[in-house]
């Protein structure tokens, strides 16, 4: 009798947080220009409003965007957060208020959608992910982050607060440290792109210990999952290249259209 064996393959199944990783949203052939592909009865997304001038800061919750509106008048600067993606009628309030066009609130709410620049009128969409690792162990998650900058506010647009670096740079409004109070919007948006890009180093440095344990085991202690290790190490290094390569496009189009 001979006794059956079973091979495990060395490509495993792609897990929901790999396959997230890999995949981008794309329209449906049927679907109108700037259709907005959220759950019917979403709520409304969570809207902050930290407002600010070199002497002073609030800090304020928001019900309705056209709260908004006084604080456009001013002559500060105003960091509205909108935590969520929420629904087509918060959606339609928001755009209505700050003139945003339908195919950029198409961009911001399909998710995800690849890093990407976008000007419309007086606005500069900016497109990009923020990263993470979660648990020992586990693949990187990667959540879609949007910044709409406007002449004296600017939006970002969050999935959920779990995966939020941007805590430093509301800590140095609170506190009034370095020169963001005295900078205007634009500085802004220049802080939290570069607290986005250092979200990126504690990512990387984990998978540098992760390549050098599995080195030491290939070397000392090689077992039949060892293989399907540096497949499943590779898809993430290969994604996680894929989404510094896709912002590293995107600032460079930042960078030559600032120079023209």
């Amino acid at each position: 009798m001979v006794n059956s064996i079973t091979v495990q393959p060395y490509f495993s199944k792609l897990s929901p947080q790999e396959e997230s990783c890999f995949d981008y949203y794309y329209d449906d052939p049927e679907d109108l220009p700037g259709n907005l592909d959220l759950e019917p009865n979403a709520l409304p997304p969570e809207i902050t409003l930290i407002d600010y001038t070199e002497d002073t800061v609030s800090k304020i919750k928001i019900s309705n965007p056209e709260d908004c509106i006084p604080y456009l008048k001013s002559d500060s600067v105003s960091w509205i957060n909108m935590l969520g993606l929420g629904n087509k009628i918060a959606w339609q309030q928001m755009a209505k208020v700050f003139q945003i066009h339908p195919l950029t609130v198409g961009d911001i709410v399909n998710i995800p959608q690849r890093p990407k620049i976008l000007h419309d009128k007086n606005q500069i969409i900016i497109i990009t992910c923020m990263v993470r690792i979660k648990s020992y162990l586990e693949p990187f998650e990667k959540e879609q982050i949007s910044i709409i900058l406007g002449e004296k506010y600017l939006i970002t647009v969050q999935e959920n607060s779990e995966s939020d670096c941007l805590k430093p740079v509301r800590e140095r409004i609170k506190n009034n440290q370095g020169i963001i109070r005295r900078e205007k919007v634009d500085y802004l948006a220049y802080s939290l792109l570069d607290t986005i890009i250092d979200g990126f180093f504690p990512v990387l440095e984990e998978y540098g210990e992760r390549i050098e344990k599995l080195e030491d085991e290939i070397v000392f202690n090689p077992v039949r999952q060892t293989m399907q290790k540096i497949y499943k190490l590779r898809r993430e290094l290969l994604t996680l290249r894929r989404a510094i390569w896709s912002l590293r496009e995107a600032i460079n189009i930042l960078i030559r259209d600032g120079t023209n």
